[in-house]
């Protein structure tokens, strides 16, 4: 049996996929591991290597899939879009991969996660498509009729991630400020933010976020709070959830200015999607209004699309050349 490796790494987690070489859909019962996550400029290229290493290994021994087996590996990650970022990635998986004595000539796919996602999540027959995705982050990824690639956003928590989790935090650190201070209403989110935190009062929010370099996926983390706070109909919550899903909407409205139409498929993905139910209705309720093209959900997740990124290179032998 031969199979090739789709892994998708996030900031968050990474997700390995073993699919059979000679399938085209996801199987009902797919050969997964999930580890940590591998964007390398968090931890590190080297980091990333070692990370991805120990993951291939324990689920290729899970699985008894021998190394021998394995044609092609689809490596998809988080901040790796830019093609000295692929080339370096490259670089370190050759050094990382070599004890692992895969078939001599298996292909290494390097690429972005975001790739990743829009291709696993386009149905088969479908020719174009623009993938939204909101998690810890936040980007937009479109592929037009005529194969060319199209993005927006992906700016990272300074610069952007308009609509993420991490900017959904953000807000319901400030709302919980706010209303310490007077300056703005009273909100659930402050009772739920504080005990997620195991704090007691407010103002210990400013020693518990500036006593050390918080992670960008502990701060992301509490974008928990204002979702449950819009489960219990809290104005506040829900007036910061259909902001982030207005900026995921400016996404794709971007992207529509490239070469989209009306019939387009559009599909969201992403940890905010997946809980957020005022999120992804006002989504949609906007891309309706603007013509944005049609919403669809996806028709597989992000490992499946890096393992047919990885299924695309076999036999080119071009051991990381991959369109990121």
């Amino acid at each position: 049996m031969s199979y090739v490796i789709g892994i998708d790494g996030g900031g968050t987690k990474t997700t390995c996929l073993f699919l059979e070489a000679d399938r085209d859909t996801l199987p009902s019962d797919p050969k997964m591991i999930t580890g940590k996550g591998s964007n390398p400029h968090v931890i590190g290229f080297e980091g990333t290597g070692i990370r991805l290493v120990s993951l291939l290994k324990a689920g290729m021994e899970h699985y008894s899939i021998s190394p021998s087996e394995v044609v092609s590996i689809g490596c998809c990650l988080a901040g790796v879009g830019r093609s000295e970022d692929e080339a370096e990635m490259a670089r370190v998986l050759k050094n990382s991969f070599f004890n692992f004595k895969f078939s001599e000539n298996y292909d290494l796919f390097i690429g972005s996660d975001s790739l990743a996602a829009l291709k696993g999540a386009l149905a088969p027959e479908a020719g174009e498509g623009i993938l939204i995705i909101a998690g810890t982050g936040s980007n937009a990824i479109g592929i037009d009729q005529n194969g060319d690639i199209h993005r927006c956003g992906g700016w990272g928590h300074l610069l952007g991630d308009e609509g993420s989790g991490y900017y959904l935090s953000l807000k319901a650190l400030s709302s919980v400020a706010k209303e310490a201070d007077g300056r703005g209403p009273g909100t659930l989110i402050t009772p739920i933010l504080l005990k997620e935190l195991q704090l007691d009062e407010p103002e210990q929010l400013i020693r518990y976020i500036y006593k050390r370099p918080q992670e960008k996926h502990e701060i992301a983390r509490l974008a928990q709070c204002v979702i449950e706070a819009s489960d219990q109909k809290d104005e506040v919550a829900i007036g910061i959830l259909e902001e982030a899903a207005e900026e995921l909407v400016l996404h794709v409205e971007s992207l529509f200015q490239k070469s989209f139409k009306d019939t387009t498929p559009v599909m969201a993905a992403g940890s905010i999607f997946t809980h957020s139910c005022i999120v992804k209705q006002h989504f949609i309720e906007g891309i309706q209004r603007k013509g944005l093209g049609v919403f669809r959900d996806p028709y597989g997740p992000p490992e499946f699309g890096a393992a047919l990124l990885a299924k695309s290179v076999i036999g080119t032998r071009k051991g990381g050349d991959g369109d990121g």
